[in-house]
Order: C-alpha cells, then structure tokens, then sequence
C-alpha cells in the first residue's frame, strides 16, 4: 500500500519540472509540448481553450475556435 501510494505521481519531464520550479514561461512549456487549437488532428478541442487561458497569446488557435459560441 505504501508503494503505491507514493507512486500515484508521474515523473516530469525538463520542461514540466521548469515550469514548476518557476523556470522558463507558460509559453515555453506550451510551445515545447505542441499545444494547439483547432478541428485539426493532433490539437484541443476549441470548446477546451477555457482551460489553457494563458496559451491564447502563445500558440497556434485555429481560425474556427473564434467563430460562433465555440470561445
């Protein structure tokens, strides 16, 4: 029980591990893990961009995520 409980995080990658030490820029951690917005493969959901206020200035957002109620 006690391995398990202390195993319930997962290991962080350098960039994760920067962003929690206060290193580099919420930016930095988007653009290096490929955040993206838009019905493209690969990409968030428009109707998720709430969830990631931050990346509006920083990363790519398809022209469709703007049109309508999906913002």
């Amino acid at each position: 029980m006690k391995k398990q409980i202390l195993n319930l995080g997962k290991a962080l990658n350098k960039a994760e591990q920067k962003q929690v030490n206060g290193e580099g820029s919420v930016c930095d951690y988007y653009i290096e893990n490929g955040l993206c917005f838009g019905p493209v493969p690969g990409c968030v959901p428009c109707s998720q961009l709430h969830a990631y206020p931050d990346a509006i200035s920083c990363v790519f957002i398809h022209s469709d995520c703007f049109q309508g109620d999906v913002f």
